[in-house]
């Protein structure tokens, strides 16, 4: 056990690693969690034990279990882990390269440490991303000591947190890519699991985000779990840190205007496919008030077909003024970016991805994504637009995107992987201008090293 507490660092959510735990999720041999990014030891434990167990594996799964070896291999005194990483996108014209390395370790018995930093170079700033040094920005995606005892695990410091069923994005919480400044408490057990965070977005202006779930595991079979979110500013509020107590009732006995939120996740796992689903309720007048309701839902299916066919569709619904909210210190947003949905709300998003799973390690898979986007902005709640309480969805002119991509990877010694992409972008009424209709050529093409 005291192995495994060494790899206290978690991978990259974009880390072609994620698509192999993918492929070993649908077999069966690994369980989803409900919190990522993925924790190493986490991996390594479920792996050891297929390998140990000598679990009856066909070509295909030993050609994707070989894909971790970089992660096996590990010393456990120190452990580090490199990405480096070239991109090429075509549309927006888009290229990098970058360097996303993680270390960690054991300080003393049961207290451990983690570090994560990313270095990009590109031909253009990311506009939400850390200030530059001549065209360099750098990401400090992670640095937490770890305290653990048995499975409960407490993180204090920064890392990221991907929170929800959904397999690309959260409702509730999303990945950022320089993490979350706090703590999350991780209580997994055997029944009921249990998770807790408080995240301070932003200290000058006192906003803080506190975020707790209590789940239902029936043995990995079925999952379903309530969460709550809670976004308040100007003050803390110290019952907002007592993840056993109800934030409805802490905020409504304490006179207070926060932003909260209720989700509700369910996953069931049967015969190799995986289905998910989310709710996400903002508000919902269940008095006859003359104010809307906000609501938001995205349901999956991820399955494995003959065991060779990777298939994944998903469907996601956010209605206008979900993360909205009449005070502007309280919007779900960090940094211009929304903490649920990355796209925000009056959106609504339809994708479908094939993938073909082989011995040979070439891959071959076909994406097809399609969002309508409003004229509706996290930024503008209805106390100010005002209007009907039931508007058309999406609202206004609506922005229609349609990208259709036929790609392949190829996973070379292990530790290469190769990606290209081309395809077809469409969009109908671009920035919202009726008749600003473009179609284009995409070309993608990335390589990722990981030592």
């Amino acid at each position: 056990m005291l192995f495994l507490l060494m790899f206290t660092y978690t991978l990259p959510i974009d880390s072609p690693i994620m698509a192999d735990i993918e492929y070993l999720q649908l077999r069966g041999f690994v369980q989803m969690t409900a919190i990522k990014p993925y924790d190493v030891d986490w991996l390594i434990g479920q792996i050891d034990e297929v390998i140990i167990n000598e679990t009856r594996l066909n070509s295909t799964d030993r050609k994707i279990i070989s894909g971790f070896s970089p992660l096996l291999t590990k010393n456990p005194g120190f452990s580090y882990l490199l990405h480096v990483i070239g991109q090429y996108e075509s549309n927006p014209e888009l290229y990098y390269g970058a360097l996303d390395e993680r270390f960690g370790g054991t300080l003393f018995t049961h207290l451990n440490f983690s570090h994560a930093m990313r270095i990009r170079r590109a031909n253009t700033l990311d506009t939400l991303g850390p200030k530059s040094w001549n065209d360099f920005q750098s990401y400090l995606n992670e640095g937490l000591v770890s305290f653990t005892h048995k499975k409960i695990k407490l993180d204090v410091g920064r890392r990221d947190v991907f929170w929800g069923a959904g397999a690309e994005h959260g409702l509730l919480l999303s990945s950022a890519a320089q993490g979350y400044d706090g703590f999350l408490l991780s209580v997994p057990g055997q029944l009921l699991e249990f998770h807790g965070m408080f995240s301070i977005l932003d200290a000058a202006k006192s906003r803080f985000l506190s975020v707790h779930r209590l789940g239902l595991n029936l043995r990995g079979f079925l999952k379903v779990g309530f969460s709550e979110s809670i976004l308040s500013a100007d003050s803390l509020e110290p019952s907002y840190l007592n993840f056993l107590l109800p934030f409805y009732l802490a905020q409504w006995s304490s006179y207070r205007d926060d932003n909260i939120m209720w989700a509700l996740d369910l996953q069931l796992h049967l015969f190799n496919s995986i289905f998910y689903a989310e709710l996400l309720i903002d508000d919902y007048m269940y008095e006859d008030d003359p104010y809307p309701n906000k609501l938001a839902y995205q349901v999956g299916l991820k399955s494995l077909i003959a065991r060779s066919l990777i298939a994944h569709i998903n469907y996601t619904f956010v209605d206008k003024w979900v993360y909205t909210q009449r005070q502007p210190q309280n919007v779900y947003e960090q940094r211009g970016r929304c903490l649920g949905f990355p796209l925000g709300n009056d959106v609504d998003e339809l994708s479908l991805a094939l993938k073909y799973v082989n011995a040979y390690g070439i891959f071959p898979h076909l994406s097809i994504d399609y969002i309508r986007k409003g004229e509706g902005s996290i930024y503008i709640p209805y106390e100010d637009e005002g209007g009907t309480i039931n508007p058309a969805f999406p609202s206004g002119v609506v922005e229609k995107t349609l990208e259709i991509k036929l790609g392949i990877d190829y996973k070379f010694r292990r530790n290469l992987h190769l990606g290209m992409e081309i395809g077809r972008l469409q969009r109908d009424n671009a920035d919202h201008i009726t008749g600003n209709d473009t179609e284009d050529t995409v070309f993608d093409i990335s390589l990722w090293v990981i030592l």
